[in-house]
């Protein structure tokens, strides 16, 4: 009974975040006009508003959403640690130094369809580095991996700040507004950049979902049941790491979005599964998707970055949960 109503709590709200993201901006809308322009009857102006400014931009947000969110799934299922989030491991950081030096001194109009590919690069340089300071004896413990996350993560955000000093005038403020996790200005090309890498790896994530469940029972168990774990684990390392990266190439440096969605899911259904990652996906998509509406109606004039209201939400929440961890002991 309690799944029932999540999910059909979560359907409305992601109905009414579509509707809200539609009609809310510098230029408000009605729902009149959502209709009008859906039958073809509405004004030229205001069908360019809807179809190639903010459709694009809510299916960005949703996109973007559930792949952190399924990546702060696997990170925090592998690592057997539900403080691990994308953004804190310094994954977002890693594609975020590689997407800036490309987007500020390489890149061209048409070479930007590489740019998820870019991403990945980065992140998987944070990820190697992540897990070298990591490691323990050969071994990778969770609290230290956690660690070595926030350290490699500081580390390459002091980069890339050093980076945006050295990008032209005309990028510098692109850059600064793709740090700050900024969905404003994405257009159809996006979602096109997005798309096919969740269609690809979420569909693959879940065909491997039994695999993730047993390894959440600890590595010691999963060898035991037969499970090859060396191999598991590096395939779901990759799954995550590419859909954050790619991610975060498209919406920009959003954090903590991996860490609270997979926590208000398993609180959902009581357990880890197939039906609890995509609940985690669609708690992901809905999170950004209001993150950007409040971004456009906080400011009398102009609008915040979507990814500083999910930080003020994120950081708060990621304290707390800490402070829990410590006081039961399993952080140490």
């Amino acid at each position: 009974m309690r799944k029932r109503i999540g999910w059909l709590s979560l359907f409305l709200l992601l109905v009414t975040g579509i509707v809200l993201s539609l009609v809310v901006g510098t230029i408000p809308l009605t729902v009149t006009d959502l209709l009008q322009a859906f039958q073809g009857t509405a004004s030229p102006s205001r069908q360019l508003i809807i179809f190639d400014f903010r459709f694009p931009r809510l299916l960005v947000s949703i996109l973007a959403g559930m792949g952190l969110a399924v990546s702060g799934y696997i990170f925090q299922t592998i690592t057997h640690n539900e403080l691990a989030d994308p953004g804190i491991l310094g994954i977002n950081a890693g594609a975020g130094l590689t997407v800036l030096i490309y987007l500020g001194f390489f890149a061209t109009g048409e070479s930007r369809w590489y740019l998820p590919v870019i991403a990945c690069g980065g992140s998987f340089l944070a990820t190697a580095l992540v897990y070298y300071f990591g490691r323990q004896s050969e071994r990778v413990t969770p609290n230290r991996l956690l660690l070595s996350g926030v350290a490699v993560n500081a580390g390459i955000s002091a980069l890339t700040v050093i980076g945006t000093i050295r990008v032209s005038k005309d990028n510098y403020q692109f850059v600064t507004a793709w740090l700050a996790g900024t969905i404003w200005g994405t257009t159809w090309h996006h979602v096109f950049l997005l798309l096919p890498w969740l269609i690809i790896l979420i569909p693959l994530i879940l065909l491997k979902g039994r695999s993730l469940e047993v390894l959440e029972l600890g590595d010691d168990i999963a060898v035991g049941l037969g499970v090859k774990l060396k191999r598991t684990q590096l395939f779901f390392l990759v799954c995550g790491v590419c859909l954050a990266a790619v991610s975060v190439s498209v919406a920009g440096s959003i954090s903590f979005i991996g860490l609270i969605a997979p926590h208000i899911a398993r609180q959902l259904t009581g357990r880890k599964n197939n039906q609890t990652l995509m609940m985690a996906a669609l708690i992901g998509g809905i999170l950004l998707l209001f993150s950007d509406v409040l971004a456009r109606v906080l400011l009398p004039n102009g609008e915040m970055a979507a990814g500083i209201i999910v930080s003020l939400i994120g950081a708060p929440y990621f304290i707390i949960q800490l402070l829990k961890k410590s006081k039961q002991g399993e952080f140490r």
